[in-house]
């Protein structure tokens, strides 16, 4: 009974695949644009074309690969140790330039620690540790959130252009609603696999990531898989309320919420500011993406760690699923009267 449903989320998912499809084979011609400049060998390359530079290259007893670049002319020293599949360690030690603080930036799975001791300034590449989750997720929500907003008005699309009374025997208007929402929500968490699939594909051409679960992470999937599902719910409940005009409603959904997310940042100083501000408060607890905390590793790159109240906000997105849910539901029943 819901194969009209089925339908339009096979042909949106089609439609998300074509895109990330475009975005991998963007990757690849980028990885080999690129290619040339991204191994030891290109640095060794460009290195020789100094004058002075001393290059000396070794199998330490473990099998590990070890290059030693010596510029003395810049008092810079390179130590390389390719440890194959295990990605690259990478020490660099020079003057410092400029006064700056330690620092451990994470891009990717390369992480870099850039330290300062008087005069010298040392930098440690390593090119194999783990990417925090979060990042993946960040991205897949992003398109289930769209994918979300696109299928969020099956009862309306059903209802237009149609009498207000539908034969639905000998099935139940709550066993199809049910069933509609089971594919509209099978399309979004679809979307989500196909996304983290296409950019693990885009960040496997450059190297071998390994991927950490841990901590903030495993929360950011909960979080993750609950923000879209909800989303839909809302715009689902309010486009089955206000059929007639269910397109007004998903294409001002996204500027109405980042409105009254920007209004709750209003300073109250005075009475209409108070007034303002507390209302669009109000307004924003009734929006699942008010409860995600956006958030990252640390600078020291441990991600095993939680976001603040992570259980009651992911209780409030999931009830909110239900909750909204189940009034389209109830909305989509009425309309046989």
């Amino acid at each position: 009974m819901n194969y009209v449903e089925w339908l339009r989320v096979r042909n949106l998912l089609r439609n998300v695949a074509i895109v990330l499809g475009i975005l991998v084979i963007l990757a690849v011609v980028l990885r080999v644009s690129v290619s040339r400049y991204m191994s030891p060998d290109a640095w060794i390359s460009h290195f020789e074309n100094h004058p002075g530079v001393q290059i000396s290259q070794s199998t330490l007893p473990d099998g590990t690969k070890r290059t030693v670049i010596d510029n003395r002319a810049e008092q810079t020293h390179v130590v390389i140790d390719d440890h194959g599949y295990h990605g690259k360690h990478i020490v660099i030690t020079e003057p410092t330039k400029n006064a700056k603080e330690d620092k451990h930036v994470n891009v990717g799975s390369m992480h870099v620690y850039d330290s300062h001791n008087g005069t010298t300034e040392t930098t440690v590449i390593d090119t194999n540790g783990a990417v925090p989750m979060i990042y993946y997720m960040a991205l897949a929500d992003v398109v289930a959130l769209i994918v979300a907003t696109i299928l969020a008005a099956p009862f309306a699309r059903e209802i237009d252009g149609h009498l207000e009374i539908a034969l639905m025997k000998p099935v139940s208007r709550e066993r199809y609603a049910v069933g509609t929402i089971v594919a509209d929500v099978a399309g979004i968490l679809a979307t989500s696999v196909l996304t983290i699939v296409a950019f693990y594909i885009c960040q496997l051409l450059f190297e071998s990531p390994r991927l950490d679960f841990s901590g903030i992470n495993a929360q950011a999937i909960a979080m993750g898989v609950a923000c879209p599902l909800a989303w839909y719910a809302m715009l689902c409940g309010a486009t089955t309320w206000l059929n007639r005009a269910y397109g007004a409603v998903l294409g001002f959904a996204w500027p109405v919420t980042i409105l009254i997310a920007v209004l709750t940042r209003i300073d109250p100083g005075n009475v209409v500011a108070l007034f303002i501000h507390d209302v669009a408060w109000v307004l924003s607890r009734l929006i699942p993406l008010s409860y995600v905390w956006f958030a990252a590793p640390d600078q020291t790159g441990i991600s095993d760690y939680s976001a603040p109240n992570f259980g009651p906000r992911f209780a409030v997105v999931t009830l909110f699923f239900v909750v909204y849910a189940a009034i389209a539901i109830w909305q989509w029943r009425r309309v046989e009267a």
